[in-house]
């Protein structure tokens, strides 16, 4: 937390100092965030954004510093179905939702452009504050009782991660930009649902910690003042 506390007051910071210069810019963008690996075994696509601000290093970078949100919910379905294929008895009816707001501060490279715009990468770092929760029921296949209760699981923190990115950037005027991008993300010690074993315990569902990796599509406005 107080990394991120930090990196929040270097944000701040830094508005203050290059709003003065002309080569400063900031925008917003929205989209969504594809969970791979391991972490989409059991979540749905989720969404987010982040509100970013730029200075321009000469003709072939740009510093970049972001806030952003991500939120992501439990895919029931695909975790009952996991909890078939593996010959459990279990049907479960959980909520479990997963958000971050990640700060990241790095360079993005110009690589190719024109009085249209340009191609460019980019290459970001820093940390995330997270909210993992999980709750609801287990009803036990072929047994007349009522659904068990599922103890509640709630954790949060800040982790760090690392975000490599592919992006265009149309201009459309004097100052505005319309940015498209996609980006893979790493995310370290971050929760999910895990994998049911245990055919007698309900409460074998909880939150495990490890690397997670999503794909980010975004779209937003950038402009230079």
């Amino acid at each position: 937390m107080k990394s991120l506390i930090v990196l929040s007051t270097l944000l701040i910071f830094s508005i203050s100092l290059f709003a003065q210069k002309s080569n400063f810019g900031a925008g917003i963008n929205l989209g969504v965030s594809v969970p791979t690996g391991d972490f989409d075994n059991f979540y749905k696509t989720g969404f987010g954004g982040d509100a970013h601000f730029l200075y321009h290093l000469g003709n072939q970078a740009i510093f970049s510093l972001s806030v952003g949100y991500n939120i992501w919910n439990l895919d029931v379905d695909e975790l009952n179905k996991k909890v078939s294929e593996a010959g459990l008895t279990w049907t479960f009816d959980l909520d479990s939702k997963f958000s971050t707001i990640p700060v990241l501060i790095g360079i993005k490279w110009l690589l190719a452009q024109n009085k249209k715009g340009g191609l460019y990468v980019g290459l970001l770092g820093g940390v995330y504050n997270y909210n993992f929760t999980i709750k609801g029921a287990a009803n036990r296949s072929g047994y007349n009782i009522n659904m068990i209760p599922i103890d509640e699981i709630k954790k949060n923190g800040t982790e760090t991660m690392l975000t490599l990115g592919l992006g265009y950037l149309f201009k459309f005027g004097k100052h505005w930009y319309v940015d498209v991008n996609g980006n893979y993300n790493i995310i370290t010690n971050a929760f999910r649902v895990n994998e049911p074993v245990n055919p007698e315990d309900p409460n074998a569902i909880y939150g495990v910690k490890g690397t997670l990796q999503y794909v980010s599509f975004l779209a937003g406005i950038n402009y230079r003042f």
